[in-house]
C-alpha cells in the first residue's frame, strides 16, 4: 500500500474515532441515559432536595451503597417506581 494512502487512512481513522467519542458523550448528556445516579444527580434530575431524598430512603427507596461510608447511588427506575407508588 502506498505510504501516503496509509497515512491518510490512519489520520482519517483517528478523526472518526474522536468524532464518534464526542457524539457518544453528547448523546449521553442530552438523553441522560445514565442508569445509576448519585444523590445530588438524582435530586437535580427529579427536582427534590437531598433531605427529601434521605426521607424517601427511610421510607423504602432502594439504594446502592458498597460500604458504610461509601457513596450512595440509586437507579433511575427505582426512584420512578417509588414515586409512582
Amino acid at each position: 500500500m502506498n505510504k501516503k494512502l496509509a497515512l491518510y487512512v490512519f489520520k482519517e481513522n483517528r478523526k472518526l474515532k474522536r468524532e464518534i467519542k464526542e457524539l457518544k458523550n453528547l448523546i449521553n448528556e442530552k438523553c441522560n441515559f445514565k442508569e445509576l445516579l448519585t444523590v445530588k444527580e438524582a435530586c437535580d434530575y427529579f427536582g427534590f432536595s437531598e433531605k427529601t431524598f434521605y426521607r424517601y430512603r427511610d421510607m423504602g427507596l432502594k439504594i446502592i451503597q458498597k460500604g458504610r461510608n461509601a457513596k450512595i447511588y440509586v437507579k433511575v427506575i427505582e426512584v420512578e417506581k417509588f414515586l409512582n407508588k
